[in-house]
């Protein structure tokens, strides 16, 4: 059973980087040659924040510093600020998880949105301390709302099609942690 729960733990893990860097590469296409007036979402954030919170075991802290530290490599942002966000995000959000269970998903979604406006502040906030360049604000405020409207989705389709819902109650890892 303990093998089992392993093979399964291990598939998720790798099911979460394959689709982050799908989702890494479908943004690096250059599908546009003129600049968009509307931010798209970051799909990749509420996906981690998503997985985070519903299969916090499959999303462990180094795979997630990982994957957004490629991320800020790729999509030439400061290499590291926006990763290190996201790793101190995940696991604020993963200490509140078993709390979240008992929880309606407006409630998730609140929390979700509050975390996501924390970050997008937090990052300008530090881009402007260290004088770095940045998208226009207006670019931004659309990217943060679309993310959070969009986040309802990345949980539905996370839930449907790949099965990643909130632990049961009582559910416990093979070497009998609670999850």
């Amino acid at each position: 059973m303990a093998e089992v729960q392993a093979t399964r733990r291990w598939a998720g893990r790798v099911l979460f980087v394959g689709l982050s860097f799908t989702f890494l590469f479908a943004q690096m296409l250059p599908l546009n040659m003129v600049p968009d007036r509307i931010a798209a979402p970051d799909i990749l954030v509420a996906f981690t924040l998503a997985w985070v919170i519903r299969r916090p075991d499959l999303t462990p802290i180094a795979l997630i510093a990982l994957v957004h530290f490629s991320a800020d490599i790729l999509l030439d942002r400061p290499p590291g600020l926006w990763a290190a966000l996201i790793v101190i995000s995940t696991e604020i959000l993963r200490n509140r998880a078993a709390d979240l269970r008992a929880l309606a998903f407006p409630f998730e979604w609140l929390l979700v949105t509050g975390t996501l406006v924390g970050l997008y502040v937090g990052y300008r906030v530090i881009l402007t301390i260290l004088l770095l360049q940045q998208a226009p604000l207006m670019l931004t405020l659309t990217q943060l709302t679309i993310t959070i409207l969009v986040y309802p989705i990345v949980v539905f389709l996370s839930y449907f099609a790949f099965g990643i819902s909130r632990p049961a109650m009582g559910e416990v890892d093979d070497l009998g942690r609670r999850l």
